[in-house]
């Protein structure tokens, strides 16, 4: 594994094959979906991970885990006060990360939650929350989102 202090401009691996492997097994054990393999789920994470490491600030992704009411908030490891909303990115696949937010809404309706917190070895952090509570979760973590309107 990379780690972050070495002087490249590859970026530090932030989360290992072994956890990417863990969440994608989870995620796939509440499938209901045959195409959805292990292998697209953790290329999903990967996706996902690698256009957030490279973000400069706060990153809200709304409609990211269609159709589950969640929303994905992205704290990189030094953190801003003004974030910055964002649209899906493309070359993630939508059915993966329908299956990632309905297997994390299921969860949260089990178990009374309506957020998550994970935080990557670098210090990042992600946290996926139930749309109801956005104002408590950006609150808590003292950040405010400046919407672009075209």
């Amino acid at each position: 594994m990379r780690h972050a202090e070495t002087l490249t401009h590859e970026l530090a691996e932030r989360f290992s094959a072994i956890e990417l492997e863990t969440a994608a097994r989870w995620v796939r054990s509440r499938s209901t979906r045959v195409a959805v393999t292990s292998g697209k789920i953790v290329a999903t994470f990967k996706a996902l991970d690698e256009v957030l490491a490279r973000s400069r600030g706060v990153v809200a992704i709304r409609g990211l885990l269609r159709g589950s009411g969640l929303e994905v908030l992205y704290l990189p490891p030094t953190r801003a006060q003004v974030g910055s909303v964002v649209s899906v990115p493309s070359e993630i696949e939508p059915e993966v990360l329908t299956d990632i937010g309905s297997a994390l809404r299921s969860e949260f309706l089990a178990s009374g939650c309506d957020m998550v917190r994970i935080e990557a070895d670098d210090g990042a952090e992600l946290i996926v929350h139930a749309v109801e509570v956005r104002a408590v979760v950006l609150a808590a973590v003292g950040v405010q989102l400046v919407e672009h309107l075209a």
